[in-house]
């Protein structure tokens, strides 16, 4: 069955599940506003496109994509502190919703999106792509099945500089290094607060130190330093830069009987037995995994549920509870 979808901005990500939709074999439009920072690199894409024997479908009234487009499902892959606005017009609507992480930059119009997915009965997935790929996924089930013991604390180090994202534009002029266009290296960054929540849950107490630390602009926060603690007393560590070169995105979990850590860049997943003369096994990437494949089995996952009865795999609760654990961690360094 084709299906149709309406992608609501045409940034990085919005071309990527552009891409992919049409690639799964489904038709795809866009609305978009006109102008702003990103616009050559629009641009170049839709002329790209073009070129290719493939023009993209444009709208640029919403309410017009909605009813004359009259997609299954919507999108929403603008700027964090504009999600919500797409978001509730389109479930007033009665459209189904792929969220790009984070849900919001604030929970504000969270809950009557809530009750309209309950009122409508509709499906509302949260993109945390992370989720499906593979040594993350292995680390999971290894962790639920005992391999380390008990989990008494875990370390997530995740940074990058701002200025390497997106060589096509100035980040001075992108929506990710001011507060309000819900950048910041909190809610940009929160893959790596999902994953925690994937893993533990929602913690108890959070602390945490940062905000505006390095020579870069815009006036979010590109440093942040937390500590999460859970009802069974494990505590989290969490690091989270907009500065570091060359990036670095690792977790590790420390167990009763030995502990795992995953190393994004060294695409590799370690197991570490905690007995004396026991040596560590090495699971490395598959060489056939594709940065892609994980964009891919998301957009897969969210469709098998518009088309089926099983429910997405991030629910808009949990999309909702990973923000609060975000915004906990933002106002307690003042931002």
């Amino acid at each position: 069955m084709v299906m149709k979808f309406l992608v609501c901005g045409l940034g990085s990500i919005g071309q990527r599940h552009y891409r992919n939709l049409r690639s799964l074999g489904h038709e795809a439009a866009v609305f978009r506003r006109g102008g702003g920072a990103n616009a050559a690199f629009i641009n170049k894409f839709l002329d790209g496109e073009q070129a290719a024997g493939r023009p993209v479908k444009i709208y640029n009234d919403l309410e017009e994509a909605l009813a004359c487009f009259d997609p299954h499902a919507v999108f929403v892959t603008n700027p964090n502190s504009r999600h919500m606005e797409v978001a509730l017009r389109a479930a007033r609507r009665g459209k189904n919703l792929f969220i790009e992480k984070p849900l919001s930059h604030t929970l504000e119009g969270t809950e009557e999106l809530r009750l309209l997915t309950v009122e409508k009965r509709l499906k509302v997935m949260v993109a945390y792509n992370l989720r499906w790929h593979p040594l993350l996924k292995k680390m999971k089930g290894m962790v639920a099945q005992g391999a380390i013991g008990q989990p008494v604390a875990a370390h997530v180090e995740m940074g990058e500089n701002i200025e390497d994202w997106h060589p096509w534009e100035d980040y001075r002029q992108a929506y990710a290094a001011y507060q309000s266009g819900g950048g910041g290296a909190v809610l940009c960054f929160s893959h790596d607060i999902d994953y925690l929540y994937w893993f533990f849950g929602k913690p108890e107490k959070t602390y945490a130190v940062g905000g505006k630390i390095t020579p870069l602009g815009g006036d979010a926060e590109d440093m942040v330093k937390a500590l999460l603690q859970y009802k069974n007393q494990m505590i989290v560590s969490l690091h989270l830069d907009y500065w570091q070169r060359p990036p670095k995105r690792s977790f590790e979990i420390i167990g009763t009987k030995g502990r795992v850590l995953w190393d994004y860049y060294a695409k590799n997943l370690t197991l570490y037995p905690r007995a004396q003369g026991s040596a560590a096994t090495v699971f490395p990437l598959p060489d056939t995994f594709d940065r892609n494949d994980m964009f891919l089995d998301e957009i897969k996952d969210f469709i098998a549920a518009l088309k089926g009865g099983k429910e997405v795999s991030i629910p808009l609760q949990e999309g909702v509870d990973v923000l609060q654990m975000s915004l906990d961690i933002k106002r307690e360094i003042g931002f």
